[in-house]
């Protein structure tokens, strides 16, 4: 179970472009924000990664990165995952139960209270 403010380990995953990833590859980096719906139509994930692209400014102002995943690591349960630049979980959203707009407002949060 993933327990808020907690260090995660070092994941393994594989993004939507084939790109293997490690979660400490962002650490210190960037906030990550991975999106994990193995069941999500093409068409679906399109209009992520278009929102993703439209809203590229936005997500470098808050240093954070968006991952679509294609492989996640064992046992996590599809959603949105949100985790700060030192590797610690923030915050899971259900699948159907975000928007980008909700991801956006957790990072603003976050800076806010970590200001």
């Amino acid at each position: 179970m993933l327990e808020k403010d907690k260090p995660l380990p070092n994941w393994k995953f594989e993004d939507h472009l084939g790109q293997a990833h490690q979660l400490w590859d962002f650490r210190r980096k960037s906030h990550l924000i991975l999106l994990h719906e193995p069941k999500v139509t093409k068409k679906v994930r399109d209009r992520w990664l278009t929102a993703i692209e439209l809203d590229r400014k936005q997500w470098a102002w808050l240093n954070a990165t968006v991952l679509v995943l294609a492989e996640a690591p064992k046992d996590l349960v599809p959603g949105a995952y949100l985790i700060d630049r030192y590797g610690r979980f923030l915050n899971y959203f259900a699948p159907d139960h975000w928007s980008f707009d909700d991801l956006e407002r957790e990072f603003l949060y976050y800076e806010a209270r970590h200001c």
